[in-house]
Order: C-alpha cells, then sequence, then structure tokens
C-alpha cells in the first residue's frame, strides 16, 4: 500500500527522529474499495526545522503521486498542544484509538464543528445561486457536502459522548435522535453516489432545498449547544 510505502520512505530518511504517521480521516468512500479513499497523514516528527523538510520532499512528490493530500507535518509538542486547533481531527484520531490520549476540548470541538457546518452551508448556498444552469455541478457540490457534513457529524457525536458508528446513514440517525434534521437528504445523496445513480434534473430542485434547509437546521442546533466541557 502506498502509505507503507511513505512510512518506509520517513523512517530511511528521518530514523529516530520521526515519532509517528499516523492516518485517519478517511472520507465517505472509504466504504468502497480501500484504492478508492482519500487517505489524511499527519507526520510527527521529535524536532521540526525547515531544513527537516527539504529532505522529505522526494518521499511527498511520491506520495502526491497517489492523488491523495499532503501530509501534515509537527513537532511533538506541537501535537500535544493542537487539540484546540484541530478538535474534529482530533476527535476523528482519539476515537480510532490509534494513538496516545488525546484530551479534546468539547468547548473547542463544538466551535469547530460550527464553523465547518457553516463553511458548508454558505458554500452550497452560493454554488445553488451561481450555478442553477449546472445541475451536474449542484449534484457534485451536494455530494462532496454530503460526505463532508458527515465526517463533522461523526465528531459532533462526541459532544454527546455517542461513539459514531463508521457507516454514514448510522451517523446520520444518531444525530436525528439529538436533533430533528431532514438526515435522508443526506443519505439519498450518498447512496445515489455509491450506487452509481444518476438524478433526473427534475429532482435536483428539491435535493438542493432540502440540503439546504437541513444544513442551516444543524447550523442552529450546534451554535445553540451550551459550551459545556
Amino acid at each position: 500500500m502506498h502509505n507503507i510505502t511513505l512510512v518506509k520512505d520517513l523512517k530511511d530518511i528521518y530514523g529516530e527522529n520521526l515519532v509517528s504517521v499516523i492516518l485517519y480521516g478517511e472520507d465517505i468512500e472509504s466504504e468502497q474499495p480501500k484504492s478508492k479513499s482519500e487517505q489524511n497523514i499527519i507526520v510527527i516528527f521529535n524536532k521540526l526545522e525547515a531544513s527537516d523538510l527539504k529532505n522529505a520532499i522526494t518521499a511527498i512528490k511520491n506520495w502526491r503521486k497517489t492523488k491523495n493530500p499532503l501530509p501534515v507535518v509537527m513537532s511533538e509538542s506541537e501535537w500535544f498542544s493542537s487539540a484546540d486547533v484541530y478538535p474534529i481531527e482530533y476527535t476523528e484520531i482519539k476515537n480510532k484509538n490509534v494513538v496516545a490520549p488525546i484530551a479534546v476540548s468539547k468547548h473547542d470541538l463544538r466551535l469547530q464543528c460550527e464553523y465547518e457546518i457553516k463553511n458548508l452551508l454558505v458554500r452550497i448556498r452560493q454554488i445553488y445561486l451561481g450555478n442553477s444552469d449546472n445541475p451536474s455541478f449542484i449534484v457534485k457540490t451536494l455530494e462532496e457536502n454530503s460526505a463532508k457534513l458527515v465526517r463533522i457529524l461523526k465528531s459532533a457525536l462526541s459532544l454527546f459522548d455517542i461513539t459514531a458508528p463508521d457507516e454514514y446513514s448510522e451517523v446520520i440517525q444518531k444525530m436525528k435522535e439529538k436533533t430533528l434534521f431532514d438526515g435522508e437528504i443526506f443519505v439519498e445523496i450518498l447512496s445515489a453516489k455509491e450506487n452509481k445513480r444518476k438524478v433526473s434534473p427534475q429532482k435536483i430542485e428539491s435535493l438542493v432545498q432540502r440540503a439546504i434547509n437541513s444544513t442551516n437546521l444543524l447550523y442552529k442546533f450546534i451554535n445553540n449547544l451550551e459550551n459545556g466541557e
């Protein structure tokens, strides 16, 4: 696998200065064959200077050929002090039990969930306004936003001390138990994508309206949560 090759290359380059390589946050396509999933990587070093980055350029170029995102690199001290900056990402990692215990503040997690959902809401509104004559682009945006929303909801469930299921339909159902929203719209969109079903042009208007209204409801719900630890 490509990620195993990357780890080997980094070990060869950095030796004991390489602390850990963490794979996390596979997107909704992880329910499909692994080769189709996007793999996010965090690389942690004992020390990390600008000069250390240059040594990894060749290995990273090879990794990029797999169409995966650039790794996030940080020192070990940065890693343990960044849970307030990346609470969604750290919650994903914590839920997978792949590293030592991480303290993620519910206050920080709620704020980032609110921020990320608001961004999705703004984007889908803009796409709808500016691309009414481009139904295929609207469908693609709905698919991308639905996958991103599920990822956010997986972490948001930690606000209620609920372990997120793996299946996107179950994640949505768990959140529906906390706040009634039109979760079926996101299941419908992701199921169509997963099974390569085309959405008829006549149905797109209804889909985008429901997606906007449902995302807006979720945003308001997260925004109104108490910031208790």
